[in-house]
Parts: C-alpha cells; sequence; structure tokens
C-alpha cells in the first residue's frame, strides 16, 4: 500500500473514531444507562466507563493524524470535534448568563392577590434560606419547627398563576439560560406547561408559586430536616403531609400556599372536613374561600403524589448542564496537546 493511501486510510479512520468517540461522551452524559446513579453524582459506574471509553476513543483519533497546524485540523479530520467545541463554548456562555440572570422578577415585590388577599414577599431568597432548616442549637422541637417553616415558605413566595399561556414575566416556564437541556425538551416535547422545581432554592429563588410548588419546598426542606413528608393531591388542591412526632406517629397537614397548619391527618380531615375551618379562619380567609376549601377537602380523588422520578430527573439535567459542555470540549483539547507534544514546545511550535 503507497504511503499517500496509507494517510488516507489512516484519516478515514481517525474521522470514525473522533465521531464514535464524540457519540460515546455526549449519549452517555445524556441517559442513565442502567439506572445505578452514584449518591452523589447520579450518574452510572457503566455511563463513567461509557465516558471514559470515548474520551480513549479521541485520544487515539488525535495521535492518528498526521502532524499539522490546528487550523487545519478545523478543516480537516478533526471537524467534528471543533463544531463539538464551539457548540460547547455556546453552552457555557448560556450557562454562564444564567449564573448573572436572577430567576426572581422583582415585581413580586409589588404584591399579587390570590384567594381575598394580596401577597407580598416578606423575605429574600437569602432571607429564607438562613431560616428554613431546625435549629439544633436549641433543640427546636419538630411541631414548632414545621408551623415555622410553613409560615416562613408562605412569607417568602407568593402565588401566582398567569392568566395567558404566553405570559412568562415570571419565569414559570425554564428560560434557555436557566437551563437549556430542559428548555429544548419541552420545545421538543410540545410542552408549554409552567415547571415546578424540586430543589427549594431554585424555587425560592423564582418566589413565584401554586400550591403544588410550595408543597414541594415543604417536602426538600423537611426531608433534609429527617421529618417524613408527603406530597397530598386533593380534588382541587396540593398540601403536604408531614410526620411531626415519631413516637406517636402524629402527621399533620400543611398548606403553605395559603400560609395553614392543620393539626389533623388527612383521614380525619376526610371524614370530617370542618375541621379545616378554624385553621384558615385564623389566618383571615373567609367564607366562601372556607367553604370551597372544605368541599376540596372531601375524600373523593385524593391521592398521594410520588415525585422521585421527576426529582432526580431534575437534578440529572441540572448536572449535565455543565458536564455536556465540558465533555464536550475534551475531544478538540485532546487534538490541542497531542499535536503540541508531536512538535515539540519551540517559540514558534516547530519541531526541534
Amino acid at each position: 500500500m503507497s504511503n499517500e493511501r496509507r494517510d488516507l486510510v489512516k484519516r478515514y479512520f481517525s474521522i470514525t473514531l473522533d465521531a464514535l468517540g464524540i457519540v460515546l461522551i455526549l449519549g452517555a452524559a445524556s441517559l442513565d444507562l442502567i439506572q445505578n446513579r452514584t449518591e452523589l453524582y447520579e450518574i452510572g459506574t457503566l455511563q463513567i466507563a461509557v465516558i471514559v471509553m470515548g474520551v480513549f476513543l479521541t485520544l487515539i483519533s488525535s495521535w492518528l493524524i498526521p502532524p499539522g497546524t490546528v487550523k487545519q485540523a478545523m478543516r480537516s479530520t478533526k471537524l467534528f470535534s471543533f463544531i463539538l467545541l464551539t457548540i460547547s463554548m455556546i453552552l457555557f456562555a448560556i450557562n454562564l448568563i444564567g449564573l448573572a440572570l436572577p430567576l426572581r422578577n422583582p415585581a413580586v415585590y409589588q404584591g399579587i392577590e390570590y384567594a381575598g388577599k394580596i401577597r407580598y414577599l416578606e423575605y429574600s431568597a437569602e432571607e429564607v434560606f438562613a431560616q428554613m432548616n431546625r435549629i439544633e442549637e436549641i433543640d427546636e422541637q419538630y411541631p414548632e419547627y414545621v408551623k415555622r417553616l410553613n409560615q416562613l415558605i408562605f412569607d417568602g413566595t407568593v402565588h401566582y398563576w398567569p392568566e395567558f399561556e404566553e405570559d412568562n414575566a415570571y419565569n414559570l416556564r425554564i428560560p434557555i439560560h436557566e437551563n437549556y437541556l430542559i428548555y429544548f425538551i419541552n420545545l421538543i416535547q410540545g410542552e408549554n406547561d409552567n415547571y415546578e422545581f424540586c430543589q427549594a432554592e431554585r424555587a425560592i429563588q423564582r418566589s413565584t408559586c401554586v400550591c403544588s410548588q410550595s408543597s414541594k419546598i415543604l417536602a426538600d426542606i423537611l426531608g433534609r430536616n429527617r421529618v417524613r413528608t408527603h406530597i397530598v393531591g386533593l380534588e382541587g388542591h396540593v398540601v403536604a403531609r408531614a410526620r411531626v412526632d415519631r413516637e406517636t406517629d402524629e402527621w399533620w397537614i400543611l398548606d403553605a400556599d395559603y400560609g395553614v397548619v392543620i393539626e389533623h391527618d388527612i383521614d380525619e380531615i376526610e371524614a370530617n372536613p370542618e375541621l379545616i375551618r378554624e385553621a384558615y379562619q385564623a389566618q383571615g380567609y373567609g367564607e366562601s374561600t372556607i367553604k370551597n376549601l372544605i368541599d376540596i377537602y372531601g375524600p373523593e380523588g385524593n391521592e398521594t403524589i410520588d415525585i422521585n422520578h421527576q426529582c432526580s430527573k431534575e437534578n440529572h439535567l441540572y448536572l449535565l448542564k455543565w458536564l455536556i459542555p465540558a465533555l464536550g470540549v475534551l475531544p478538540f483539547a485532546s487534538f490541542v496537546l497531542i499535536n503540541n507534544l508531536r512538535q515539540g514546545f519551540s517559540p514558534r511550535g516547530e519541531k526541534e
């Protein structure tokens, strides 16, 4: 085989390795191949192995390329890697913009009407973060902690649901700079629904909630503070159910969307919905609102909502929004490194 033909075969083989390596890297980073996520990073061991294999293939591809300049590589054998590098840099830029742009629209401080009340934000996100955990230093009892947290979330968020689907002034639908993966997934699937965060901090930063989002905030924070919590879907409302005493197995219903704690479990309330009246009256709600809620707390259509799958997916996508562009830089970076090693490090980049 002539040298020219051998170089051509090597070139096409290099392109194949590079393309395969990129597919393995991005494919493994985007999919949990065997659902065996680690506790911290939520990436399966097989995923990690496939990513390492993809990087290894791009390294072999870089080594096979005849010595040349980076500019030549951009036009030929490393074109795939260069395109991926460009996309990765764009994604990094989007992520950095997201760090600079807050999710919270300052207009929420002007007050928003809900259930006959004007809701005002009483706290900044940072003030909520500073108060949201149980105070172990004073041995804060769980019933008192649960009440305090429920009121804190009520005071630190406002209820808002847009009248028009295209209204996204309060970022209820995830903007591209917050998480481009969630944004594009919703775009591809044609979903235009408001997005509810599983991580409490993100929801609190945005500050606009509906009942289900408030309940997810409670479930996340209480879970971190060793309080068993369930989310209960009623016929037209969503609340949280929290165990406030382990020894007696006492459970309460928490409605952070209304700022109400009902010191009864859901089965008691379903049997006698009038039990909720006093708690909602104490927060100043009118008779028409309370009557509607009494009907909602009836036993028909109530269910416990499992959000584990959604929360696992959200954590994965927030990790991947940084991991994908980081991995995307590797194939072309490997060529630059190996090219320099081949040519030496003379001032003009020439062979010694």
